[in-house]
C-alpha cells in the first residue's frame, strides 16, 4: 500500500531532545527552509512541541535565529562549553570516584544548571526574557505578517516546552497559549520567561546537572524524564484538544539520531558493529536507567501518533513500507548497513568501525570537537541516504518477520514511514506545499 496522504492544513513541528546531536534538527530545518530566518521557518507551522535540546532549538527559532546560525550555535566550541559548563573537581566527587572503579559506570552531576540558563539568557538577549503568555502575541504578530505576504489565511500559531515539574512529581507543559483546552484548570498566567521554560526543559538529572532549574518557586528537570523526549504526542494531543480535525494534522517530527544495534554473535554482522551486552550492578543498572530518558517510549510515540491520527496499518510484508502517514519522521537511525549487491552489513561507507562505534556509544552532551565532527559527518551522510531514517514503525535490522536470514530488500525493514531522508523530505512537501 503505497498512498500518499493529501496536504495538511494544520502543521506541528516536533522537536526531540538530544543534547549537542540537536546540531541535526538545525541542518534539517536548514535543508527543508533555505535561507528563511526563525519566524519565517515558524510561519509554516501551527504549533511547536519540543523537549530537552529540542526546547533549544525552538527558542532559537523564537528569537529569530535562522537554522543556519542554530547549528552554528551548536558547532561552536565556546557555546558547547557554556552549555555544558563543567563543575569544579571537588561538587563532581562522585563522578570521579564511580570512574575508579568502573570507567564505563560514571555516575554523577558532571555540569552546572544555573551555567546553562546563563548561556540561554545570553543567546536569548530579545525574547529570552519575555514570558511565554506575552510571547504568544508578539510572535503571532510577526507570523500573520509574514503569512499575509504568502496570501495564506492568519491562523494562530503557539508552542509548548515539556517538563517535569520535581516538586509535584508530573509532566509539565509549559504553553504560550494558557487557554488552551489540554491546559488543567484554572488557567494561569505563564509566568516563565522563554529563557526559563527552554532551561527547565532540558536540564538533564543524575549522569548531567547538578541541580533541577528553579524559578517561580517551582523546580524542573528535563522534560525527558516523563517519556517526552520524542514531544510528537504533546503536539497532537494539544491540536486535537483545540478541535482540529485529525485529518486536517501533519506532523514533521524531526530526532537528534538513535542508536539500533544487533546483538553480539548475530550471524553476518561483525562484532564490533553490535550491541555489546550490557553489564549488571548498582552503577551499571544506574546509568542505564538515567539514559532511559532518551529511550523508549519515545522511540515509540511517533507510531501512537500514527495511529491517534487514523493512520493505517500494512496487512503483510508485501505492503511494506506503509506511507500513508500523516506523521513524517525524520532522524538518523545509527546501525549497520546493508550492501544491496552483496547483501553483506558494514558500516556505512567511509566509517571505520572504530569511529561508527565511538558515534554510538557517545553521550548527548558531546563538546570535544573531534566528537561533534561525528555528529556532522553522521548528519551530512544522513542527508545524503547514507545511513537509513528511523520509521515510524519498523521491525528491526537483522531479523525479518518472513526469513531467519536478514532481508536483501531493507525496504521491508522499514514497515511504517521512510527509509531514507530524501523519502521523509518529499512526503513533507506532499503534506505541507
Amino acid at each position: 500500500m503505497d498512498a500518499k496522504p493529501g496536504r495538511k492544513p494544520f502543521r506541528i513541528l516536533s522537536l526531540d531532545g538530544g543534547g549537542t546531536f540537536a546540531l541535526i534538527q538545525a541542518k534539517v530545518l536548514d535543508d527543508l527552509f533555505p535561507g528563511e530566518d526563525g519566524h519565517q521557518v515558524l510561519s509554516h507551522f501551527d504549533l511547536v512541541s519540543a523537549c530537552s535540546g529540542g526546547a533549544i532549538v525552538a527558542a532559537a527559532l523564537i528569537e529569530g535565529y535562522a537554522p543556519r546560525e542554530i547549528f552554528d550555535l551548536f558547532d561552536n566550541p565556546v557555546n558547547r562549553h557554556a552549555l555544558f559548563g563543567r563543575l569544579p573537581w571537588y561538587r563532581s566527587l562522585l563522578q570521579l570516584l564511580t570512574g575508579v572503579f568502573s570507567p564505563t559506570s560514571q555516575v554523577g552531576h558532571r555540569f552546572s544548571t544555573d551555567g546553562k540558563l546563563a548561556f540561554l539568557q545570553r543567546i536569548l538577549p530579545q525574547m529570552g526574557s519575555t514570558s511565554l503568555h506575552k510571547l504568544n502575541g508578539i510572535l503571532n504578530e510577526s507570523i500573520a505578517s509574514l503569512r499575509k505576504q504568502r496570501a495564506e489565511p492568519g491562523r494562530p500559531m503557539s508552542f509548548l516546552f515539556v517538563t517535569y515539574d520535581f516538586d509535584r512529581d508530573r509532566a509539565r507543559m509549559m504553553r504560550s497559549d494558557i487557554t488552551s483546552p489540554a491546559a488543567s484548570f484554572p488557567h494561569r498566567q505563564q509566568r516563565a520567561t522563554l529563557a526559563e521554560a527552554a532551561h527547565a526543559s532540558s536540564t538533564a538529572p543524575i549522569n548531567w546537572f547538578d541541580k533541577p532549574a528553579e524559578f517561580d518557586g517551582s523546580r524542573f528537570w528535563d522534560g525527558a524524564m516523563t517519556g517526552y523526549n520524542n514531544p510528537v504526542l504533546a503536539g497532537v494531543v494539544e491540536a486535537i484538544a483545540l478541535g482540529v480535525p485529525r485529518s486536517d494534522i501533519g506532523v514533521l517530527s524531526l530526532g537528534t539520531s538513535t542508536v539500533f544495534l544487533p546483538e553480539n554473535g548475530t550471524e553476518g554482522i561483525p562484532n564490533a558493529l553490535c550491541r555489546t551486552r550490557a553489564r549488571t550492578g548498582f552503577l551499571p543498572e544506574l546509568v542505564k536507567v538515567g539514559k532511559t530518558i532518551i529511550a523508549d517510549p519515545p522511540d515509540a510515540h511517533t507510531f501512537i501518533a500514527h495511529l491517534m491520527l487514523d493512520g493505517g496499518l500494512p496487512l503483510d510484508v508485501s505492503c511494506c513500507p506503509y506511507t500513508d502517514t500523516a506523521i513524517v519522521r525524520m532522524n538518523p537511525v545509527i546501525q549497520p548497513v546493508i550492501d544491496r549487491t552483496t547483501g553483506e552489513w558494514s558500516a556505512p561507507a567511509g566509517w571505520s568501525g572504530e569511529d561508527f562505534r565511538r558515534l554510538a556509544e557517545m553521550d548527548i552532551s558531546a563538546r570535544r570537537q573531534e566528537d561533534v565532527d561525528l555528529i556532522k559527518r553522521l548528519c551530512d551522510g544522513w542527508l545524503r541516504d547514507e545511513w537509513h531514517n528511523q520509521p515510524v514503525r519498523g521491525c528491526g535490522i537483522w531479523t525479518s518477520p518472513c526469513s531467519d536470514s536478514p532481508p536483501a530488500n531493507t525496504e521491508r525493514l522499514c514497515e511504517i514511514g521512510h527509509r531514507w531522508y530524501s523519502d521523509a523530505k518529499s512526503a513533507w512537501t506532499a503534506l505541507s506545499v
